[in-house]
């Protein structure tokens, strides 16, 4: 097994720059960054002189080609995560990916037969299982039967690329794969059917569905709500918001998941107070997805949030919004590719 993993960069904004300092910081020793790309190369230059590494260019096939690489963190819009996935695939690199995995069902299964071929290590940023309270709360309710997740988000501009079709998929799609996948991890089976109701009042763009609730059913019984839009952040909520019912027990999350009310055991609450140091210095759960993702590329092993969950979490958004837009419920087949097209 390699001592370190070195890194390239494809795509260096905001989020790039929160993994790739911690990797540069040795916050996980695991990784080593080493080369940067992005398409204004400037953004590439510049995490180089603050972060380190080899060498800054505009061309992600350097990145991609480089033999001196062994993992690749890709974070462009989410229009351009299937063809760098397939090519850092066919290059031999594990891959850390930004959510969504992809914007369609059928991408996200050229990238899973690409990374089978392989034989690579796949992580997907879908981090909130990978926050410390979201893991206490799995463990204190493991068989829940009613469950609701929520994002509302401050309205994003208009001109944003995320609400962009072609580009971003619209908020719905590129932001609510977290709930998705949370709730799916939370649940603890695979989606089996959803239905959804929606709405274009937030943005106002013909055809994008910009706020849905949605119901979605589990292999196992259990039932669940999503609610997703960005018509303001509720600051009694906050951002995210969660529920999670067993029976006589039971979990809210809430503060970005900082923060939970529990009924049906002594303790009635649970807060950063209550974690480990290690815990604590990671709240957000990245650092936790990086070591993650590290130890299991390592060792050439699936990550707990590998590409089947990032397919499974597209999956739901993409049928929660063609249900709102038809009228039906929707099946959802999590294996079946024939049936995606």
């Amino acid at each position: 097994m390699a001592e370190v993993l070195r890194v390239g960069c494809i795509g260096c904004g905001q989020r790039a720059e929160l993994y790739v300092e911690k990797i540069a910081r040795q916050e996980s020793p695991l990784l080593r960054m080493h080369g940067y790309a992005d398409v204004r190369q400037a953004n590439a230059e510049r995490l180089l002189a603050e972060y380190g590494g080899r060498y800054a260019t505009a061309d992600p096939e350097q990145v991609l080609a480089d033999p001196d690489i062994d993992a690749v963190l890709i974070s462009t819009w989410h229009d351009t995560h299937t063809p760098y996935a397939v090519a850092a695939a066919r290059h031999g690199k594990h891959i850390l990916i930004e959510k969504p995995l992809a914007l369609t069902i059928d991408e996200c299964w050229q990238i899973e037969e690409a990374v089978r071929r392989a034989g690579v290590t796949v992580a997907v940023g879908l981090k909130m299982r990978f926050m410390p309270l979201v893991r206490r709360i799995r463990q204190w309710v493991p068989e829940p039967f009613l469950l609701t997740g929520q994002m509302m988000n401050d309205r994003v501009p208009d001109d944003s690329w995320s609400l962009q079709p072609g580009i971003g998929g619209g908020t719905v799609l590129g932001a609510g794969c977290h709930t998705a996948d949370l709730l799916c991890y939370l649940a603890g089976a695979d989606p089996v059917e959803v239905y959804a109701c929606g709405s274009d009042r937030i943005h106002q763009m013909a055809g994008q569905i910009d706020t849905l609730v949605g119901t979605i059913k589990f292999a196992n019984g259990a039932v669940a709500a999503l609610v997703h839009g960005d018509p303001g952040r509720n600051p009694y909520t906050s951002t995210f918001f969660c529920q999670v019912f067993g029976l006589n027990q039971g979990a809210c999350l809430y503060d970005r998941y900082h923060r939970a009310h529990l009924w049906g055991c002594a303790q009635p609450t649970l807060g950063i107070a209550d974690l480990d140091e290690f815990e604590r210095a990671d709240v957000e759960g990245d650092l936790a997805l990086l070591r993650h993702f590290a130890l299991c590329a390592m060792a050439r092993r699936p990550c707990e949030v590998g590409v089947r969950e990032g397919r499974l979490a597209t999956t739901l958004m993409v049928k929660l919004l063609e249900s709102a837009a038809r009228g039906l419920p929707m099946q959802v087949e999590a294996d079946w590719r024939s049936h995606y097209g």
